[in-house]
């Protein structure tokens, strides 16, 4: 892949400042970059917005609202405007999406999966007064329990059918979703609203439920395929590059970057 369609996920040189992962972008030619709100605290977004634009770097996300599912109605409250600065931080930095990550069951996952969906809905109008894209992120199924309840293509593809706006679609990493045989038919379906596609490979053994992941090419996962099911099925957008890695947070960033773009020429 030429690196001009690529974007730079901040959390793959976790430890970086914003500054720090432009420059970054900047120099190895991406086209864009994600970020992760821990890279926005104390930062003046609209001064980093436009040093981006300067700079020829897209937001391609910020990861991330969502959260849904939550014990009781305070915290579901509190939880709701978080999700509303989110929004007003993507759209500060005019954002191609807010990367939703829907939340964990607290022991009963019909409720879980139906406080995301009215969580969404929501959220939704507060998303559209702002002009925000919402990226519904399907996880593995081994992070049921802690990060989200929306665990296949196919199951987000069916609430964001069911909740029905242009503004509420789909953000899919390949490293969630590439076990599932009815993939490229699921992606296929997402169709227009594929809003983020976001790479990490799988590799084993697998040490941490969150950074155990590989950038492309180090592990089994057919990125070439994966990329070119979500071109053909209209997804025209950067190609994010999001490792969470414990052995690549301990390298130098600029190692860690040179791993990524070997990885994506190659796709």
């Amino acid at each position: 892949m030429d690196l001009a369609q690529c974007s730079l996920n901040s959390v793959t040189v976790k430890g970086a400042c914003l500054t720090e992962v432009a420059d970054l972008a900047e120099q190895w030619g991406f086209g864009g970059v994600g970020l992760w709100r821990d890279v926005l605290d104390g930062v003046d977004l609209t001064d980093a917005s436009a040093r981006l634009r300067r700079s020829g770097l897209r937001v391609s996300s910020v990861c991330r609202g969502g959260m849904f599912p939550q014990p009781d109605e305070q915290q579901r409250r509190a939880r709701f405007d978080d999700n509303r600065l989110a929004v007003d931080q993507a759209h500060t930095l005019d954002a191609d999406c807010l990367y939703l990550v829907c939340g964990p069951a607290y022991g009963d996952l019909a409720d879980a999966r139906r406080q995301v969906r009215d969580g969404i809905a929501e959220l939704e109008p507060y998303a559209r007064q702002a002009g925000v894209r919402l990226a519904v992120e399907p996880f593995h199924p081994m992070m049921a329990s802690s990060r989200s309840v929306i665990t296949s293509l196919g199951e987000a593809n069916d609430m964001v059918e069911a909740i029905g706006s242009d503004l509420v679609g789909i953000g899919i990493d390949s490293y969630h979703v590439w076990w599932d045989a009815a993939l490229p038919q699921q992606i296929t379906r997402a169709g227009e609203r594929l809003f983020s596609v976001q790479l990490a490979d799988w590799v084993t053994p697998i040490h941490g439920e969150l950074s155990s992941r590989g950038m492309p090419g180090e592990g089994c996962i057919d990125m070439t395929g994966f990329v070119a099911d979500c071109r053909s099925a209209g997804y025209d957008g950067l190609v994010e590059v999001e490792v969470l890695s414990d052995r690549w947070w301990a390298e130098d960033p600029k190692d860690a970057v040179r791993a990524a773009t070997e990885g994506l020429v190659r796709i």
